[in-house]
């Protein structure tokens, strides 16, 4: 039995038909990639106590025990040897509980925000010296 010169066509048709519908059908790499938000920041603040907007620059950089942790130095503008551990993913920012800095300037923060972009993210934060007076802040972080 011999194979026509239409059939032997049409068999390699329908296998190139295959295997192109084989490899569309294969799975995608699709490893999510997060930004690094390392780097030098403007941060624009408003405080409750005393009521106010201040503009600062802090540093952010990763701090090494996961993907996502990073330290903020002179965070609520308390300073360069101070950090606050903040954990930042594609779309939130979350400040744990914490104290930030030392004795007499000595803060008890937590907080939360939002993500926009790889350069801009907003949290609320609370920091309390233990004076009785906590003060609420809102801030909006802009990657220089």
């Amino acid at each position: 039995m011999t194979i026509s010169l239409v059939q032997k066509r049409i068999s390699q048709l329908v296998l190139v038909a295959l295997v192109s519908f084989m490899a569309a059908c294969a799975p995608e790499d699709t490893k999510d990639v997060e930004a690094d938000f390392s780097g030098t920041w403007a941060c624009n603040e408003t405080t409750s106590n005393p009521a106010g907007t201040t503009n600062f620059t802090v540093n952010i950089k990763k701090d090494g025990s996961s993907g996502n942790s990073y330290k903020i130095s002179n965070f609520y503008n308390l300073g360069y040897s101070h950090e606050a551990l903040v954990t930042i993913s594609s779309s939130s920012v979350s400040l744990s509980s914490q104290t930030i800095g030392s004795g007499n300037s000595a803060y008890s923060a937590s907080g939360s925000g939002t993500v926009s972009s790889s350069t801009k993210f907003s949290m609320s934060y609370k920091m309390d010296d233990g004076s009785g007076a906590a003060d609420n802040c809102n801030a909006t972080f802009t990657k220089n």
